[in-house]
């Protein structure tokens, strides 16, 4: 019974989606340079073999000009900070990245702030604000906007279709771009006098923190994965939300071995094991669509995580669980230098 309620759940946000155009790709060249597949081809096969220096960021990033706007929003302090991304490509839209930081009164200078990362498809910012809100009340919490999405999504596009679409190179930049964007917005965080002190993703979002954590750009810090798809070329071809993608890639002739081929670095169990012994917080759906089992299982042997944790749930299901999600990241965080610094988390 549990099951086929979460399995309507899933379907309903599947059916959403195309309803709305959302993951659907006509016309799927124009995703490509002159040089056409061959040239995305060559392109991945190149980076592949040293994915990870591929997409860490130098640690000495210059701070851009930031436009800082601070707004007040049901008593609560939220800094909207626009800047410009260290690493821009496709649209002029995508060049901006926007975070938003959410201060809960009492907020000190030197205070631990959590950086969040969202899934696929993201728009409207309100969704977050809801899933983080317990968080949000106990410490400071960053949203950081990820390449081809809110604010930063082209003109008649819609959210990601820049960064997941018929060529895979595409997610290899919006990858790339994420991981730098990340980087400077830690350093805008620590000149806003905060200190980044875990990093949280859910989906997509979890995959980029994962790989970033893997080059070594993310040193010591706890890490929340939420919903955390393992492989990409799998997901697509066999999850929920693949398929009208992988039609619009036979459109321009990459089949399945080409595929495979071009999208191997985008495996994280090939990646994370270097991550074992790191404090890393695993919540994962038992019965999620997207990148279905036996991949999630794969990522779990591959990581060791500090505590993994299964929901009976799908992938956007999960959000249905966001107190149980809220629970765990409490005694997660609570259990190290955060709740020393913030007893509120422990609560």
């Amino acid at each position: 019974m549990l099951s086929s309620a979460i399995g309507l759940v899933e379907r309903t946000l599947v059916w959403k989606n195309r309803f709305l155009g959302v993951g659907v790709h006509p016309e799927p060249h124009r995703y490509f340079d002159a040089g056409g597949v061959d040239e995305a081809e060559q392109r991945c096969l190149a980076t592949g073999p040293s994915f990870l220096s591929y997409i860490r960021p130098p640690r000495d990033l210059p701070l851009p000009e930031v436009e800082r706007r601070v707004v007040i929003e049901d008593r609560r302090t939220v800094l909207h900070l626009r800047f410009h991304s260290p690493l821009p490509h496709g649209d002029p839209a995508n060049h901006q990245v926007r975070m938003r930081v959410y201060l809960p009164p009492g907020t000190r200078p030197g205070d631990p702030v959590a950086v969040f990362h969202h899934p696929l498809y993201q728009r409207r910012w309100t969704l977050w604000e809801w899933f983080l809100e317990d968080l949000r009340e106990r410490m400071p919490v960053a949203i950081l906007a990820g390449p081809n999405h809110f604010e930063r999504v082209a003109p008649g596009w819609f959210a990601g279709q820049g960064t997941c679409n018929a060529n895979p190179w595409r997610f290899f930049e919006a990858i790339r771009q994420w991981c730098w964007d990340q980087q400077l917005a830690t350093e805008l965080l620590r000149a806003e006098g905060l200190r980044p002190a875990t990093v949280i993703g859910f989906s997509l979002g979890a995959f980029q923190t994962l790989l970033l954590a893997s080059a070594g750009a993310l040193p010591e810090l706890p890490i929340v994965t939420i919903a955390c798809p393992n492989r990409y070329a799998y997901g697509l071809e066999h999850g929920a939300l693949g398929r009208a993608i992988v039609a619009s890639m036979r459109e321009v002739g990459i089949d399945t071995p080409r595929l495979k081929r071009m999208t191997a670095a985008l495996a994280l169990e090939r990646h994370v094991q270097v991550l074992r012994g790191r404090p890393v917080l695993h919540v994962w759906g038992m019965l999620d669509p997207v990148d279905p089992q036996p991949s999630g299982k794969r990522l779990l042997a591959a990581l060791r995580p500090t505590r993994s944790v299964p929901i009976p749930a799908g992938h956007g299901s999960l959000l249905l669980f966001r107190r149980k999600i809220a629970h765990e990241m409490r005694a997660f965080l609570g259990a190290g230098p955060i709740g020393e610094r913030l007893p509120a988390i422990r609560a």
